[in-house]
């Protein structure tokens, strides 16, 4: 389920900015039981 919902999220951005870039280097979350990012800095640009 949640990663039909980070796809959907993604869908939604994607028709809003032209770009996502990411700026700096991701923090991982330190779990065995979770897979992601505590920390993911981005600079999105507007359509």
């Amino acid at each position: 389920l949640a990663e039909m919902q980070l796809r959907v999220v993604w869908e939604e951005i994607l028709k809003r900015f032209d770009n996502v870039e990411v700026v700096g280097e991701p923090l991982r979350t330190p779990s065995n039981f979770v897979r992601g990012y505590s920390h993911l800095p981005v600079r999105v640009t507007r359509k």
